[in-house]
């Protein structure tokens, strides 16, 4: 019992990042009100949580099940971390499938801080 309460003494007292809390970025978007092979495409609205300290603009790049890329831009990087439709220019799939939206935070020497993916079925 000696050595189990020295242990937890131990490891209470020690600075560990293991225990840091910190929360990973996160990347959420609905593709509702985009059309499939539209000529004029308009990017879903984008929501960003969690961008790292030093995030001047974010990277966003669509691909498809083998990694194809449909498009994608960089916006600054809002304050709140939404991104209005429209704000990205991509090619609108004409497949139904499978398509994945990845964005990275970049600072302002164009070094990636954090990324972020989602994949959503569009139909």
């Amino acid at each position: 019992m000696k050595i189990a309460s020295a242990l937890v003494c131990f490891l209470c007292a020690c600075p560990s990042s293991a225990f840091a809390l910190s929360e990973d970025m996160t990347l959420d978007f609905t593709w509702i009100g985009t059309s499939l092979c539209a000529s004029q495409s308009s990017s879903p609205r984008f929501q960003v949580e969690n961008m790292p300290s030093g995030t001047t603009q974010l990277r966003f790049v669509l691909t498809n099940t083998d990694g194809s890329e449909l498009g994608g831009a960089d916006v600054p990087a809002p304050l709140l971390g939404l991104i209005p439709r429209g704000a990205v220019s991509f090619r609108s799939p004409c497949v139904g499938g499978m398509y994945t939206w990845t964005v990275d935070a970049m600072d302002a020497k164009g070094r990636a801080l954090a990324s972020a993916r989602l994949t959503r079925p569009f139909y």
